[in-house]
């Protein structure tokens, strides 16, 4: 599985920790230190909902359900549980629940 770091580089990485850990203060009310361990918990564990953000492409995991997409390309929340994501041509775009990135693996991140 790609990390983090493989993905953005160690600096670029750390930056977007910090960055989504300074999110989870301001919207979440969470002490700096406990912000920071929940999304580097979340980075350590490949949860979607730390980790998923626009322009990441994210392949089936092998285990998942066959009939699901192979790869998805997110494009857009929707609400804060709902994303809009490419199925590379299959279907066009969708709405997928964020727990279905749980069946997913972040494989590249497309950064703007």
């Amino acid at each position: 599985m790609t990390s983090l770091a493989d993905l953005l580089g160690e600096t670029e990485a750390d930056r977007w920790k910090a960055s989504r850990a300074r999110g989870l203060v301001l919207w979440h009310r969470l002490d700096e230190h406990t912000a920071l361990a929940l999304v580097e918990a979340g980075v350590a564990e490949h949860d979607p909902a730390i980790l998923a953000a626009l322009g990441q492409v994210w392949t089936r995991r092998p285990e998942a359900d066959p009939s699901l997409p192979e790869v998805l390309y997110l494009t857009a929340w929707l609400s804060r549980d709902h994303l809009a994501a490419e199925d590379g041509g299959r279907t066009g775009t969708g709405v997928i629940p964020l727990p279905t990135l749980w069946s997913y693996q972040l494989d590249h991140w497309i950064r703007q």
